[in-house]
């Protein structure tokens, strides 16, 4: 009896870690998760000029333009996550969004009015970023 507990004892341990080792487990699974949830650059620019199009009312020349800050924008975060992620630097990938979001943001106030960015700047405190809303993302 105690033989038999032992060694399924033994064989759930070892299979647990087997599991984990293999990027199965939650954790792994919710990681697997957000890279394939992932969305390509030209297609994050395209919803997100879309979207201040409808907001902020933008010309067909302001959109063209948004799209190209907005693409550049996230082709530059998808590499800069690449190499923080690797290195599971955190306080890296809070840096380099914030960083961004300044760039991108002084890049959008030279596209748009000044009526379009004073409502954009209401938008912005009215929409805090997700890790935000979330009460700091740890």
């Amino acid at each position: 009896m105690k033989r038999s507990l032992l060694l399924l004892s033994l064989l759930l341990v070892f299979g647990t870690a087997i599991s984990n080792a293999q990027g199965g487990g939650q954790r792994g699974q919710r990681r697997q998760g957000m890279q394939q949830r992932m969305p390509e650059p030209e297609e994050m620019a395209k919803r997100r000029a879309q979207m201040f199009q409808e907001q902020f009312g933008l010309s067909d020349d302001q959109y063209k333009k948004t799209y190209d800050i907005f693409l550049k924008s996230a082709k530059e975060v998808n590499e800069k996550m690449k190499q923080l992620m690797a290195n599971r630097d955190r306080e890296g990938i809070r840096k380099a969004m914030d960083e961004n979001r300044k760039n991108t943001d002084k890049k959008l106030k030279e596209v748009l009015t000044s009526e379009q960015w004073t409502r954009y700047e209401q938008w912005k405190k009215d929409n805090p970023p997700m890790q935000r809303r979330r009460g700091g993302g740890n």
